[in-house]
């Protein structure tokens, strides 16, 4: 139900989505069917549209980062990751301000904590627990990667164990769609796949595509069980960058080599849902 004006969400949850993209934003894309069904048909008590990230195919860190604390990443160095360089203790962030407004605070990451300097970061930023691959239970694989849905029943495991009337902040990375598009896997099944000028011709994008559809069930599984809930909530849902797919699949989408296509145009293959 729409919540009444000025009431303070309960539990906050950020989700942001590993590789999380709707490819349909690339000129001449067609698809046997669509992708992201359950985020498109969102139209009540939800906010959407896309935002640009500040990186492509990678580096996912820097988009956390972002979130985070507000800052652009556009004036460091070339190549350069924040969260190695460029953190450090107390730094100002949406942690620090929603502790101060009572909410525990969760980081949750369905993969190794050695990734991306991420405990010394969490630990600067103040989260008040950190959950890595080790931490998660019943976990379900594909691809080698903890599944969206296996991923979000943890989450409300957490939400579940938590003390009455506390508020709680999520910030959840998933990791279901992480680059390396390639073979074929034994509880993977392809359900979605590029039509028209571009069919049979790239494959991880046709991989990737079956996940994405994997991960718009899962959210919706995500929003579903919280709609059911008497606790006020808010879901914040966004992808880190589009996917590390074939380059000539980004070519042929160009009509030129990447490299050539003029400034003003690059901005299409920055754009993720949120």
């Amino acid at each position: 139900e729409t919540p009444a004006a000025g009431v303070r969400p309960e539990n906050l949850i950020v989700v942001m989505g590993e590789s999380f993209s709707d490819l349909s934003v690339l000129p001449g894309v067609e698809t046997n069917q669509d992708a992201m069904p359950f985020y498109r048909s969102l139209t009540e008590n939800t906010i959407k549209g896309y935002a640009y990230s500040s990186v492509f195919g990678g580096t996912t860190a820097n988009s956390e980062y972002e979130f985070l604390t507000g800052n652009t990443t556009a004036f460091f160095p070339a190549g350069t990751v924040a969260y190695q360089m460029y953190v450090s203790d107390n730094d100002p962030s949406l942690v620090s301000q929603v502790e101060a407004l009572g909410y525990r605070t969760v980081a949750m990451h369905p993969y190794y904590s050695s990734g991306w300097n991420r405990i010394p970061v969490y630990t600067d930023f103040g989260f008040d627990e950190m959950m890595f691959l080790n931490d998660f239970q019943d976990k379900a694989y594909m691809r080698g990667y903890v599944t969206d849905q296996s991923d979000y029943e943890n989450l409300i495991r957490v939400y579940e164990e938590k003390k009455a009337g506390e508020p709680l902040f999520i910030f959840n990375v998933t990791m279901q769609n992480h680059g390396g598009y390639e073979g074929t896997y034994d509880n993977f099944e392809q359900e979605v796949w590029l039509t028209g000028e571009y069919e049979g011709k790239y494959p991880k994008t046709d991989q990737y595509l079956s996940l994405m559809k994997r991960s718009d069930q899962a959210f919706q599984y995500l929003v579903e069980y919280f709609s059911r809930t008497d606790q006020p909530t808010m879901i914040v849902m966004f992808g880190d960058h589009q996917p590390s797919v074939e380059d000539e699949f980004y070519d042929d989408i160009a009509g030129m080599p990447s490299s050539e296509v003029p400034a003003q145009e690059h901005l299409m293959w920055y754009e993720t849902p949120f």
